[in-house]
């Protein structure tokens, strides 16, 4: 009887030499393998219908206040005798008064290209970006290969550029609101037939909107 242990018997009883058996696949059956689900790309995102909507507007007007300034063709020629005319009525707010009689008017011909440069870039910024947005969850479905790769680097961009975008339109939105004399943006009765927000103040917030939701959707686990 044998009663020493053997101590490479018990070592191979208590770990049993167990390989995986290779998959085979036969011909005329199906594939049962488990497949790796893989996570989603940045090109199949579902965008915010509602906020992509409001930056193709946003987009928009500013598209076609730039645009129409470069078709004018003379538009910073005559910056300098509209912003005169508008110092000398009395109705801007002094600070802002100080400001295009010091550094604007003396410069009115550079301040007039960057105002028609900056708002069709900015309006064309905002409503490529949108497009692209909506057509990110089509191309994620229908784009393979390099294709997909330069919709997915085009995309990136743009998601980095539209927040520079919506700056420049806030700025420049803010600025025609000191222009039109900083209006209330609250009720008026004396003006029971001429009471809007200004355009200019309601182009600004909408730029912040955008802005705002543009970092928020950057975050993790958005």
């Amino acid at each position: 009887m044998i009663t020493q242990p053997i101590p490479q018997l018990e070592d191979q009883l208590a770990t049993p030499d167990v390989q995986e058996k290779p998959h085979v696949h036969l011909p005329g059956l199906p594939d049962l393998r488990p497949v790796r689900q893989e996570s989603r790309t940045a090109g199949t995102r579902t965008p915010n219908s509602a906020l992509v909507g409001l930056q193709l507007l946003v987009g928009y007007e500013w598209l076609l206040a730039g645009g129409d300034k470069l078709l004018l063709g003379n538009f910073p020629t005559q910056l300098g005798g509209l912003l005169n005319t508008l110092v000398s009525s009395g109705h801007l707010a002094d600070f802002f008064s100080v400001i295009l009689r010091g550094l604007v008017v003396p410069n009115a011909t550079l301040f007039g290209y960057l105002i028609e440069w900056g708002e069709t870039l900015a309006g064309l910024g905002l409503v490529t970006a949108g497009l692209v947005a909506l057509l990110r969850p089509l191309a994620g479905r229908s784009l393979s290969g390099r294709s997909a790769k330069l919709f997915a680097y085009g995309d990136r961009f743009l998601e980095r550029l539209a927040p520079l975008a919506a700056i420049g339109a806030g700025l420049l939105g803010l600025s025609y609101f000191f222009l039109d004399g900083l209006p209330a943006p609250w009720f008026v009765p004396n003006i029971a037939f001429g009471g809007s927000i200004d355009s200019g103040l309601f182009f600004a917030a909408a730029s912040v909107v955008l802005i705002v939701s543009q970092f928020v959707q950057r975050q993790p686990g958005r």
